[in-house]
């Protein structure tokens, strides 16, 4: 009966470790492989129509993100 109930103990222990490991991070949802992406300058503006340029659309979306802002491209050229 013992055994069992070390037994059970192991298992919830377990499943436990097994469900904490696979939430996602809170801290990581902005965070993307930009690294790879092709310097191909783009120019964004947001909703008050600041502009700015970006390095591609990926730094963009990040920064987005991280800045809780809505730049959105409009050229495939830096920004005048």
């Amino acid at each position: 009966m013992k055994f069992f109930a070390v037994l059970l103990a192991l298992a919830l222990f377990a499943m436990t470790m097994v469900q904490c490991l696979s939430l996602p991070d809170a801290n990581a949802k902005c965070v993307m492989d930009c690294e790879t992406q092709t310097y191909n300058s783009i120019c964004a503006a947001d909703d008050k129509g600041t502009t700015k340029t970006y390095r591609n659309v990926c730094v963009m979306k990040v920064e987005n993100c991280l800045q809780n802002a809505n730049f959105q491209k409009i050229s495939d050229k830096e920004c005048p």
